[in-house]
Order: C-alpha cells, then structure tokens, then sequence
C-alpha cells in the first residue's frame, strides 16, 4: 500500500536591522550568504547575526549553517561613533569579506552594585550612604564611585521605611539605578535583641522565584532577587511538540512577566511598562505562594529570546531568567508519526513527518501484530482512491506498522501504533 506525499519546506528570515551604509564584497556567492545593510552597532553586543540575512545557529564554542561550520571574525571595534568594521567569513572552501560602514552606538546602562540591598537603623542614627556601594561597572567608560549621585530621603528623626537612591550617567546619556531600601526603627519596636544590644541587621525582603520549564525542553530552579543570572543558550530541533509551558511561583506578592522575543532582551527594552515596542507575552500579578503559568507554541525556526521577569510594585526588575533557543529544522526526515481518522467501518492511516527538504517519499502502512484472526487470512489493509484503509472488526487490537521511503525504495523512518475499536 503506497501514498504519495509532497513535502514542505520549513523556514523563518530573521527580522534585519535598519537598512544603510555601503559595503564592500569580496568572492560573494550571493545563494550562499546575504548580507544586510547595517547603519547602526550596539557597542561589544552585536554578533554574527547583526550581519548575515540567513539563519546561522551559534552556541558559546561555534556557529553553524545548514549543520557546517561557518569560521568568521569582525574587526576590532575599539570606540564609539562612523567608521568601518570588517567581516570576513570562510564557509565550505568558499571565503567572503565585507566592510560595513556604521555609526557605533552605546545603549547599555552603566551598573551600580551594592553590598546590601538593605538595612534597619534605629531613631538619630547616622547613615554613611556612600559605604553600601560595592563597585560600578559599564561597558564602555570608566566610571568611579565618585561620578556616583546620592539621594537620600530617609528621614532618621521618623520612624517608617525609606530608600537611599544611587544613580550614575555614562558619556553616551545612559542612566544606571540601585536602591538601598532602610528601615528606620521606633523607640519600641524590637526587630532582634538577644542581649539587648543594638545591631545593625539586613532586612529579609528578598523575593524568590521558583519556576519550572517543560514541552519544548526542561529547565527548573530558584532564583533570590539580587543574584546574577547568565544567559542560558539551547539548541533545539522543532519536533511535535514545539509547546514551551513555564509554570512559576514567588514567595511575596507582586507580577511576573513571560517575554518572548526576535531581539535580544534588555533592561531598556522593559521600561516603561506598555511603553512602545514592549514585548510582553503574558504577564498577571500574583499572590504570595500562587502559582502563574504561560505556554507558547513555536511554528517557525529561528532565534527566539524568552524571559521570566518578577516586577516590584515601582516596576523595576527584581528577578529575571533568560534563555537563547536556537530552533532548527533538520534537513533529513526528523520525525514521524501516524495519524488515524475513524470512519465508522473502517480507519484511514496517514502520516505526518518533519524535515526532508525537497524530497518525495511514500508512506507503506502493514499489520505487524493483531488478535483479529480476519488479519491473517485476508487483506484488510487496502488502498482505495488516495487513502490507505484499515477494515476493522471491533474488539480486536491492531498493531500498525507505517514505513517512509524514498522514490529509490530506501527506508528512511518507521514508526509504530497501536489501535483498537
């Protein structure tokens, strides 16, 4: 029993940057690789794919196209402002070089961090503010704790709970925030006195994310706010189940936010809320110890940037996990399974299957096992028009066995089900 099936292809252009600037090419075979026209570059945070129009896939140790190793390197970009950055690229044998000419720009908050994140005083005592900075960091200039600006609003003759706010500016315009949250205690209020000396304590109002990942791949963990978290990087092939599900809880009332995106997600991509371009999936507030989940189904192949982000009331970041997945159809028939429709007398067997390029196969559907004594002494899988049919007889199990060949009659992938009616 044979049916023929057309393939398609799968495939996804990634979303390219502002068109401009002029370009020198150098041994370009233009159905290999397209270059897009850059006008502008993110400073030390632009990778291959700010320049290349097709889909390479790119982890920590490589990048690869079409399953080869792509070689490259980009010049150097040592400061900000036009001039010409060069790249050169060696792909099976072939070599191709161009020069982009574009305006290098810096967008990256400067980074304050503190070695607290807060604290209780008592009534009339003194802060010295500027002690709780630990270092500040930025990607381009080279900042002090001296460039950094203090505002203090505790009121230390009040009791209540108050915020020390640190901001600093890099040469480009961009602003970089912490807070210092301080609780100034009563007269009768006792947060901790064992031997009725006064001690200067951090408050535990750290939030903590448990979160879990499964469909698409499985991730899990806890996260306590104020932790760095890395990017993390996946490779994964599109299957049958491209459902990428996050089930998330936090231990203190606020909003968690699933983010998925074709860009990289920044810091300055998540202020203000629902401001332009904001690329919030799903978000909802939730109670302490509730849990909030989200699921998203993926259609197409391409780098996709996800992130749980949790939000304090003032909709600042306090907690974000990120993930880089790479999803990648194979080339050769990835994946098959056998697909069933009931008729009333009788099943229709098909199958649906991944990957194959421009190929052709045919689909050959057989009994492998049964208890119906009808499948051993006559043919009751037969093929009529364009179906391949199955003449069941109810209470008795059938083990189908479907095989995909090439035109040329080589195997290719088989699979098997179990039916009974």
């Amino acid at each position: 029993m044979k049916k023929y099936i057309g393939w398609t292809i799968f495939f996804l252009a990634i979303v390219g940057l502002a068109i401009g600037g002029y370009f020198i090419v150098a041994n370009l075979d233009t159905e290999t690789f397209q270059f897009k026209e850059v006008k502008t570059l993110d400073y030390n945070d632009f990778t291959l794919h700010d320049f290349v129009e097709q889909d390479i896939v790119c982890n920590d140790k490589a990048c690869t196209f079409k399953d080869k190793d792509v070689i490259f390197t980009i010049s150097e970009v040592k400061e900000l402002g036009p001039q010409d950055v060069t790249l050169k690229l060696e792909y099976e044998g072939e070599k191709f070089e161009k020069t982009f000419h574009v305006d290098v720009v810096d967008k990256k908050n400067p980074e304050i961090v503190l070695n607290k994140s807060a604290i209780i005083v008592d009534l009339n005592e003194k802060i010295d503010t500027a002690s709780y900075i630990a270092e500040v960091t930025d990607n381009y200039d080279t900042l002090s704790v001296d460039d950094i600006e203090i505002e203090n609003n505790v009121d230390l003759k009040k009791a209540g709970d108050y915020e020390v706010v640190y901001t600093i500016q890099d040469s480009s315009g961009n602003v970089g925030k912490s807070v210092l949250k301080v609780k100034v205690k009563g007269e009768k209020e006792v947060i901790s006195s064992s031997d009725d000396k006064k001690e200067e304590e951090v408050v535990e109002e750290k939030i903590t994310l448990n979160y879990d990942v499964s469909g698409l791949f499985n991730d899990s963990g806890t996260l306590l706010q104020g932790k760095a978290q890395s990017l993390v990087n996946k490779n994964i092939e599109l299957g049958w189940n491209n459902t990428l599900k996050i089930t998330s809880k936090i231990d203190t009332s606020g909003t968690i936010r699933y983010i998925i995106s074709k860009s990289k997600i920044t810091g300055n991509e998540l202020t203000p809320i629902g401001g332009k371009g904001f690329p919030v999936i799903s978000g909802s507030k939730v109670s302490a110890g509730k849990e909030a989940s989200f699921e998203y189904t993926f259609t197409e192949e391409g780098t996709y940037y996800v992130s749980i982000v949790v939000w304090d009331e003032d909709n600042d970041t306090v907690i974000k996990k990120d993930f880089c997945l790479n999803l990648s159809v194979s080339e050769e028939v990835k994946d098959m399974k056998i697909v069933t429709e009931d008729k009333g007398s009788y099943l229709v067997i098909d199958c649906d299957y991944i990957g194959g390029g421009d190929n052709t196969y045919y689909f050959v559907a057989a009994i492998a096992d049964s208890d119906d004594p009808k499948a051993l002494e006559e043919e009751i899988i037969v093929t009529e028009g364009n179906e391949i049919r199955l003449y069941y007889t109810n209470g008795y199990y059938y083990n189908i066995a479907g095989m995909l060949f090439t035109l040329d009659e080589e195997l290719v992938m088989m699979e098997s089900i179990k039916v009974q009616k």
